[in-house]
């Protein structure tokens, strides 16, 4: 409980600093806007673009773990997805980010860091195998889903196009694929590069968390409490019961790979989820409800999940 509390205190801190400063009128809306968009358009592209530019990539697939996994994240995301729309009466936009907020966790700032002080130095390979696809595979769908819905009056041959320009134009796919394909070359980055991205790196949590924090003053729980509580459960609760079930029945891991896959899965939803929100103009009340009561149930949710693993 003590290790959660230290991770998690320092991210809270920062969500109330954001949201006193916008309820006592010292931040508004435009300087919450415009963070966000610093965040998703800078600072976050060229964190992606050093993690995968600078990551050992692995010399093969470990199907059991990604099966274990992303089986149970696209059946989340698919769930997130029906509930939404069928349920609380969201487009397809807002089911898109629905279904996000239930399958992308905060893998980065929570998941390693736990991982890695529950489990040892050898608990982090199967944390960062799953985190070497997690931005990847899920920003991309996200991505093409959120533009299908923005883009859905469109005659049906112009829609691929605008996909594809929506892809293509995204900062965060763009950091990705640069990011990979730096690494393909085989070379490393030159000092001064890696230094500036560094710094650009150490602004992307707080100025994100701020953000955040200011758009849940706006917004508060009234009328969007029974959602984010949905979203809350499947992703800090239903989410990480299948990948125990698929790790330890079907793809028969090795115990410490089941562990760190279920502690992985079991994290509060991501702040992405909130910046996809605010770029696409949808569902912004949702996804930083969201955020911030998963992250406050974490605190409660993530040392229950260690304790059973006998942590």
């Amino acid at each position: 409980m003590e290790i959660v509390l230290e991770i998690v205190t320092p991210v809270f801190a920062v969500l109330l600093m954001g949201y006193g400063a916008r309820r006592v009128g010292w931040f508004s809306e435009q300087s919450a806007a415009g963070l966000a968009k610093f965040v998703f358009n800078f600072a976050i592209p060229l964190f992606l673009f050093r993690t995968f530019a600078t990551r050992e990539l692995p010399e093969s697939i470990p199907w059991g773990l990604f099966g274990s996994y992303y089986i149970a994240v696209f059946a989340v995301y698919g769930l997130g997805m029906v509930v939404g729309m069928a349920v609380f009466g969201r487009n397809l936009m807002g089911g898109t980010l629905t279904g996000m907020g239930c399958s992308f966790g905060n893998t980065v700032l929570l998941g390693i860091a736990l991982g890695v002080r529950a489990f040892g130095e050898e608990g982090a390979i199967p944390l960062f195998l799953i985190i070497s696809v997690h931005g990847l595979m899920l920003m991309t769908g996200t991505t093409i889903l959120l533009e299908a819905g923005r883009n859905a009056g469109s005659a049906l041959r112009e829609l691929p196009l605008k996909i594809v320009k929506g892809l293509v134009t995204n900062p965060l796919i763009g950091g990705l694929a640069f990011g990979l394909a730096f690494n393909f070359t085989g070379l490393e980055l030159p000092t001064v590069a890696d230094d500036f991205l560094r710094i650009m790196q150490g602004a992307v949590l707080p100025c994100a968390l701020f953000a955040m924090g200011s758009t849940l003053a706006e917004y508060g729980f009234k009328g969007r409490l029974g959602q984010s509580v949905f979203v809350v459960l499947t992703k800090c609760l239903i989410m990480p019961g299948i990948v125990y079930v698929l790790a330890t029945q079907v793809f028969d891991l090795e115990p410490l790979w089941a562990m760190a896959a279920t502690l992985m899965a079991a994290q509060p939803t991501g702040v992405n989820v909130y910046l996809f929100a605010q770029r696409y103009g949808t569902a912004q009340a949702i996804a930083s409800t969201t955020i911030f009561l998963s992250t406050a149930f974490s605190i409660f949710s993530l040392p229950m999940i260690l304790y059973l693993f006998g942590k």
